[in-house]
């Protein structure tokens, strides 16, 4: 009887590997982020650091495409296309990482149960309702006070202009009958009757506009 035919030993795949630095935008290596190549499904496949240097190197990988990701504390995340490796290929793909911008909210909302009432705390535009206008004083002086703040240097000299339901002059309103309080500081809209100065607008409440009018108009008399 004859041998039989020999066949051939199966063939290991060579491992690939990606490798390469972690910088920030002006070039500076940041070390200790981490690296994390996952394929474009998102799945995981393994993770590094960088080190001292800033560099990293993840070994033993498939032959396919892989997303590299990188993160660090005070900056954007990374993440990259689809990068094809062949079989034993070495890659090298160098992360510029962005500076993370802090996003600063500086219009008031229902959730903020305190208002700020210094100028440098707001943007050109402010909307008080809710909490937010029951955080300001009932008393009329000092609520004219801190409107005028909350304007800010656009008031101008005699506290900015003030008006009440889309009518200027009288008195202040009582607080618990106004509905919506909004401050414009830009000083140059041209929605405004005096170019160079911002805009108070106070809102009454629907119900207790008749009384409010009444003090109001009272003013003029």
């Amino acid at each position: 009887m004859g041998r039989p035919p020999l066949r051939p030993a199966p063939t290991s795949v060579a491992a690939a590997s990606i490798r390469g630095h972690i910088a920030d935008p002006s070039g500076a290596l940041i070390p200790g982020a981490t690296v994390t190549i996952a394929t474009p499904a998102g799945t995981v496949v393994k993770s590094a650091m960088a080190d001292s240097a800033g560099a990293y190197a993840v070994s033993g990988l498939a032959p396919g495409s892989y997303v590299v990701r990188a993160s660090y504390v005070g900056f954007a995340s990374f993440t990259s296309p689809a990068i094809p490796l062949m079989a034993g290929q070495v890659k090298r793909v160098d992360i510029s990482m962005a500076m993370e911008v802090e996003q600063q909210s500086v219009t008031v909302t229902d959730d903020s149960p305190q208002v700020s009432v210094e100028a440098g705390g707001n943007s050109d535009s402010v909307m008080l309702k809710g909490k937010d206008l029951d955080a300001l004083s009932d008393d009329p002086d000092e609520l004219s006070n801190e409107l005028t703040a909350l304007a800010g240097p656009s008031a101008g000299p005699n506290g900015g202009q003030i008006y009440i339901d889309g009518f200027s002059g009288g008195q202040l309103p009582p607080k618990s009958a106004i509905r919506e309080i909004r401050i414009n500081q830009n000083p140059f809209s041209a929605e405004f009757d005096h170019i160079g100065y911002g805009r108070i607008e106070i809102l009454i409440k629907a119900r207790l506009r008749q009384a409010a009018w009444s003090v109001l108009h009272s003013g003029k008399r």
